[in-house]
């Protein structure tokens, strides 16, 4: 680190570049190199003519970066003349590259950057994230914030310091003994130190030294903290992995050349899907590998036989059940006494997995550098003492203007802020100007070329400060949010339809944090509560319910659904309302994470069930009214109409044949008022019983009994039964016996003739059974066929209440089964029933 030169402390990298001499070099009509001076000769490795082809331009790109090079390719194709700034990563350097055509090719010159370019550069320096430092005679003459806050220092106590207080003992000897003496011979070195904080704490760096014609040296540092540490966490991975490799099973080969004989071990045959007793020749090994990668290893491997040349590959396998396979093989020459190979052995190793993920790695940096390359933002630079600012491109071409059209000063920007943004953004910049805030950042509104606004967000801070701290220069970025304003608007929007959608609700819709205060309340709850919304949310149910009593017992189910994380059902619970009433709610609580936050809470919904159970209360004595009615048509009614069918068979063999007909009549009139006591009473159970779930019962036997008591009865009827169903039971309960009773009275009821016929015929269907009762009657008009299930509806000439068929169609469909009437073969009607069947379940 010694040089003839000497800086005074606080010399600027500007003053450094100025020495280095102009690179110039020229292109004939071809393309080719036909002059390269001595500075520019770096850039190509040498003065000798190179034809115009990637290589020229690759190495352009190199030196200045791709759109710079592509500028110039483009200028050289069109002859035009050009002068763009550029930087110059090889030698740190801001430069200005300007293309000049002739009839007989391009010349292009080199040369440092205007000085308002280089004094943003050496701005750019002090801003910049890694440390850059200038040292002349061993003493720092320049040193930007990053490179002494590496030590924990400012600039201002290092500049004149010699650089070994930053280096212990041991540190300096090794950068005496290593790095001095390359500097020397080669200009450069690039490595690691070890140096020391303030404190005295090493700080690991990545240093890259530049020795100029002057003597001076150029510092870049880094800090390598973090990355030391991750890499001793590699390290330390690195030694387990091959521990567990040491132990692992790593397939192996070797070949015998004298015979050409290849054996592989069982992990090998493993990694080709083979079985192990398969017989593989040393072509067929070569064959296994992917056909755009097997000249490699057949190249590698001849090698090995002809020249005793080791080699390791990562290649691309087929396996024997065509699946590609990434391998690693490793091949090690064995020779004889006389030194020549006489045989191959190596490991075969997959890495497929690892391979995907170096894929998936490139891919990822790829994208990282398109969006680094793609960050769109406009920059400002403000001189705060006389208000110009100079703008980038694309500050203007953000607002649809041309960098050409905007002035550069502060009232291009104020003129173009919202009016009614202009306060806010005046007031948070004062605010940082004052020092009340580390830096100026505002959202605000801006006027484009075509009128229209654009949300911007401007963020600056304060750079440069005067002798007496008055704030000097600022810098600062522009980025459009436009859209990002949208989506929040819309949201907004949506919170705001969501919420007008939750006060709709009649229900209670309640949200509460871990420590019972309520999130969220909605119209409902807060009207429970006699509060408004704003009232109700941030309180707690301790603060808001009259009944302590029941503030308690919400606490502590709302504790209860959090601490488990279940939700919670409550059938019935009271809650006393501002009015002083009592009303009883069915209530739901879940709990839930509070948005972007991990803030545990619970949600719930609360209907208010007090209607419901008045009804159900008056449903229940209804019911009870209901079973006395039973009780009197099942008992008293027909006891006595069996005393009056009883009196009139007493009177048959009293009266004369005249009164026979007026008798015939009242046992009649009797007979069918049993039966309407009968369907009164099934109705009357139905009613009863409509919660009842349907269960399994055998069809066989009730429909059996129900034939038999019609057999029975007084009236000659003819039953014939055909079909059978399969014995699988069928859903009902045990009113089924209603269904097929009323079905069989009603053919026998509405048959004018002497001995009616019935058939009833019972069909085994998939999932179901059917069943049909067809009788020889008058049958069913068609425009009955509809309505005859219906409540109260009669047959044609029937003087009944129609309660039987409708009782039919109730008990079926609660069955989940179906019913209807179609015309019977001999003329009459037809009743099919269709019941599902159990094993349909």
């Amino acid at each position: 680190m010694n040089g003839a030169g000497k800086f005074a402390p606080g010399t600027s990298p500007s003053e450094v570049l100025e020495r280095v001499t102009d690179p110039l070099f020229a292109l004939d009509e071809r393309g080719a190199l036909s002059f390269v001076n001595e500075p520019a000769s770096d850039l190509f490795g040498s003065a000798d003519g190179v034809p115009l082809d990637e290589t020229v331009w690759e190495q352009l790109r190199d030196g200045f970066g791709a759109e710079t090079a592509a500028r110039l390719q483009h200028a050289f194709e069109t002859r035009e003349t050009l002068s763009v700034t550029a930087y110059d990563g090889s030698d740190r350097q801001w430069v200005r590259i300007g293309t000049h055509p002739s009839a007989t090719g391009m010349t292009v010159t080199v040369s440092p950057a205007p000085d308002g370019d280089r004094t943003r550069l050496s701005e750019a320096a002090d801003a910049a994230i890694d440390g850059i430092a200038i040292l002349d005679d061993e003493e720092y003459v320049y040193m930007n914030r990053a490179h002494a806050a590496i030590f924990d220092f400012e600039p201002d106590e290092l500049l004149g310091e010699s650089w070994r207080r930053l280096y212990g003992d041991a540190e300096q000897e090794r950068i005496e003994r290593d790095v001095f003496p390359q500097l020397e011979r080669e200009g450069e070195w690039r490595g690691e130190t070890e140096g020391r904080r303030r404190d005295g704490s090493g700080v690991p760096q990545d240093v890259s030294l530049s020795l100029l014609d002057d003597g001076t040296l150029v510092c870049v540092n880094k800090d390598i903290t973090e990355r030391k540490a991750r890499e001793r966490e590699l390290e330390q991975t690195r030694e387990f992995l091959e521990r567990a490799q040491a132990s692992a099973a790593v397939g192996g080969w070797e070949v015998d050349l004298t015979t050409e004989s290849l054996h592989w071990t069982d992990e090998v045959y493993r990694i080709h899907e083979l079985p192990l007793d398969a017989r593989i020749s040393l072509q067929d090994g070569f064959d296994f590998y992917h056909p755009e990668d097997r000249g490699v290893v057949t190249d590698a491997f001849d090698r090995l036989v002809d020249e005793g040349e080791s080699y390791d590959l990562e290649l691309r396998i087929v396996t024997a059940e065509d699946r590609t396979r990434w391998i690693r093989t490793v091949g090690e020459p064995r020779t004889d006494a006389n030194g020549d190979v006489v045989a191959a052995v190596g490991v075969f190793q997959e890495i497929t997995d690892r391979k995907r993920r170096d894929e998936q790695l490139a891919q990822l940096r790829e994208r990282l550098d398109l969006a680094v390359e793609g960050a769109n933002l406009g920059v400002w630079d403000w001189d705060m003492t006389t208000d110009e600012v100079v703008f980038n491109d694309r500050w203007a071409t953000m607002l649809g203007l041309s960098p050409d059209d905007i002035e550069p000063s502060l009232d291009t920007w104020e003129e173009r802020v919202n009016p009614d943004d202009i306060s806010r953004v005046k007031a948070a910049l004062n605010a940082h100007i004052d020092g009340e805030t580390e830096m100026y950042d505002c959202d605000h509104r801006m006027r484009t070329a075509e009128g229209d606004w654009l949300w911007i967000r401007d963020a600056g801070k304060i750079v440069d400060r005067d002798a007496d701290g008055r704030p000097t220069r600022a810098v600062g970025i522009h980025l459009d949010i436009s859209a990002q304003k949208e989506q929040e608007a819309a949201i907004e929007r949506a919170r705001n339809e969501l919420r007008q959608i939750i006060d709709l609700v009649p229900d209670l819709i309640f949200a509460k944090r871990d420590d019972g205060t309520y999130l969220l309340a909605n119209e409902a709850t807060a009207e429970a509560y006699g509060l408004t919304v704003a009232e109700t949310e941030g309180c707690t149910d301790a603060e808001i319910l009259p009944d302590s009593a029941q503030s308690t017992h919400f606490r502590a189910d709302d504790q209860r659904v959090i601490e488990s994380d279940e939700q919670l059902e409550i059938p019935e619970e009271e809650l006393t309302t501002a009015d002083g009433e009592t009303r009883l709610f069915q209530t739901t609580k879940i709990p839930y994470r509070v948005a972007g936050t991990d803030d545990d809470a619970m949600l719930g919904y609360a209907r208010d069930i007090t209607p419901l159970r008045r009804y159900e209360h008056r449903l229940e004595r209804q019911r009870d009214n209901l079973s006395v009615l039973n009780k009197i048509v099942r008992h008293d009614i027909r006891n006595a109409l069996q005393v009056v069918s009883g009196s009139a068979e007493l009177l048959e063999h009293r009266l004369d044949t005249e009164n026979h007909r007026l008798l015939k009549a009242i046992r009649t009139a009797a007979a069918e008022a049993v039966d309407i006591t009968v369907s009164a009473r099934e109705v009357t159970e139905l009613l009863m019983e409509f919660d009842s779930d349907p269960e399994p019962v055998a069809l066989t036997p009730v429909l059996t009994r129900q034939i038999d008591a019609v057999r029975s009865s007084d009236r000659s009827v003819s039953v014939t039964r055909v079909g059978k169903s399969d014995e699988k039971p069928v859903l009902a309960d045990e009113m089924l016996k209603s269904v097929f009773r009323n079905l069989l009275h009603n053919a026998v009821v509405h048959n004018d003739g002497d001995s009616p016929s019935i058939r009833v015929s019972t069909d085994a269907l998939p999932g179901r059974v059917r069943v049909a009762v067809a009788d020889d009657g008058p049958g069913v008009p068609d425009d009955l066929k509809r309505t005859v299930f219906d409540e109260g509806t009669q047959g044609i000439d029937s003087e009944g209440t129609g309660l039987g068929l409708y009782l039919v169609k109730t008990l079926v469909d609660r069955y989940g089964g179906a019913v209807w009437v179609e015309d019977s073969e001999s003329g009459g009607a037809r009743f099919v029933v269709e019941l599902p069947r159990v094993d349909a379940e």
